[in-house]
């Protein structure tokens, strides 16, 4: 297009820095002899004037009539060779210069008026456009490519983790199992106590790894799906639990007649001590916390209703995600997997889990298809 423009016989794309002329594209149809990735010293080009100038600029027959001084440069050192010569700079819009757009040729050619270096210009805004985009485009798949590396790594490293760490708590636990039957006085039955706690607790963040492993290779939950006719009833004892484990919590579970679900109890029972183990960590400290079992038309519904700070609309979206946190996070336990194994727990047997959150109060609610 710029020969076709310009009539000249020689067209390029070139990069122009302050010490170096290199040929991005070339397209000459005057035996030049100068290729894609060739070098020219810049005294032979107007190219460096045009660089510090970032102005266009041309000389050749015809030109010395017209009136706008980008066309006429202040001095032709080197140019003998080339009786007509067109540089026009590609300038991106943060200001960077990126190189030039300009024409040759050993003999002079006419350039009839200003019209024609205005198309040039608009020639040189469109690759200065496109320059961009695929300096964008780059940066963002480097970015991307960054971001899927440093989630491979953590993966892995959470799997192997998990994996490593299972035998020496199986072995913690069994000492610990062992030493409450040998211990009479008080403060080393408290110290047995704190060991099988914490013990416990580490199998659980464990069980939260292995179990997000296996989401992110592609694959479900390994779930036994049982007929429970009351589901309400069988969840007293772990609800139980979590009140003994934590006595200063204000729990209150009521519930309506229920009807018969296929599930995996000892799935849904996870599920379960973990919203409620999510409500006494992150509600207001012994604040009440109410657990409701209904049936609404064709699912089973359990809601957990705590009150304190709610959650910030922005992280909504996040909060099924892994390794998220809430804002209110006091303790900043865990590895943020715990809501994430809820809500695939809740998918793996056709329901939801889902999330609101006032001034007032936070409520999970977990729905489950019933048996028809």
């Amino acid at each position: 297009m710029v020969k076709e423009a310009t009539g000249l016989r020689f067209a390029a794309v070139a990069r122009v820095t302050a010490t170096r002329w290199v040929a991005y594209a070339v397209d000459d149809s005057a035996h030049l002899d100068i290729r894609p990735g060739d070098q020219r010293p810049l005294a032979q080009t107007l190219c460096n004037e045009v660089r510090q100038r970032r102005q266009s600029l041309a000389y050749g027959e015809g030109m010395h009539g017209l009136a706008d001084g980008r066309y006429e440069p202040e001095t032709q050192p080197g140019l003998e060779t080339f009786k007509s010569h067109i540089s026009v700079p590609i300038i991106t819009s943060a200001g960077v210069f990126v190189g030039t757009l300009c024409g040759l040729d050993p003999e002079p050619v006419a350039v009839e008026n200003a019209s024609v270096i205005d198309t040039l210009e608009l020639f040189a805004q469109l690759l200065a456009s496109h320059l961009e985009l695929h300096m964008r485009l780059h940066d963002s798949q480097s970015e991307l490519g960054a971001s899927e590396e440093t989630g491979r790594l953590r993966e892995q490293f959470v799997a192997v983790l998990g994996h490593d760490l299972r035998t020496p708590i199986s072995a913690v636990r069994m000492s610990a199992d062992l030493l409450e039957g040998q211990v009479s006085d008080k403060r080393s039955k408290t110290l047995v106590s704190a060991i099988q706690s914490s013990a416990k607790r580490m199998s659980a963040l464990i069980d939260d790894v292995l179990d997000f492993t296996r989401c992110r290779l592609g694959s479900r939950f390994v779930i036994n799906l049982n007929r429970v006719d009351n589901l309400f009833e069988a969840l007293i004892p772990v609800i139980a639990e979590i009140r003994h484990a934590h006595p200063l919590a204000d729990v209150s579970y009521h519930y309506t007649d229920a009807k018969p679900v296929q599930c995996d109890f000892g799935r849904i029972s996870q599920l379960v001590s973990n919203l409620l183990s999510n409500a006494v960590h992150h509600g207001a400290p012994g604040g009440p916390i109410s657990i409701d079992g209904r049936i609404e038309q064709d699912s089973l519904v359990l809601s957990f209703c705590n009150e304190g700070l709610p959650i910030h609309p922005d992280r909504m979206d996040l909060l099924f995600k892994p390794f998220t946190r809430a804002d209110n996070d006091r303790n900043n336990e865990g590895l943020g997997l715990g809501l994430y194994i809820c809500s695939q727990i809740a998918e793996s047997h056709g329901g939801q889990l889902q999330v609101t959150s006032s001034d007032l109060h936070t409520v999970f609610t977990v729905r489950l298809p019933v048996l028809r």
